[in-house]
């Protein structure tokens, strides 16, 4: 999954985006030392994470960008989309938005 995001799916999805950049992370294992009550999470090597950073509220413009990753995947084979979702960021020092959140 992660070639086919690299070198296929990506590249597709940002050319001509309001994406200005997406980060892929992957969650690495808890370290041997940590101390035994903190449990091992699971599927560690199987997660992937992408970030993206847009140049437009994604209220504009996720219809027609972002929509469909989930089919895509699925169709290829290579996993399931648990989430896909918008963040639209406050503005620091601001009551931005926080009308909405009431």
């Amino acid at each position: 999954m992660l070639e086919w995001l690299r070198t296929r799916h990506l590249p597709r999805r940002l050319a001509g985006s309001p994406s200005a950049m997406v980060a892929l992370f992957r969650p690495t294992p808890l370290p041997g030392d940590r101390m035994r009550y903190v449990k091992q999470v699971e599927g560690v090597d199987t997660r992937l994470t992408l970030l993206w950073f847009l140049e437009a509220d994604p209220r504009e413009c996720w219809e027609q960008h972002f929509t469909g990753l989930d089919q895509a995947v699925a169709e290829g084979g290579l996993g399931r989309v648990e989430l896909v979702a918008p963040f639209v960021p406050t503005v620091p020092g601001t009551d931005r938005y926080v009308d909405q959140l009431r």
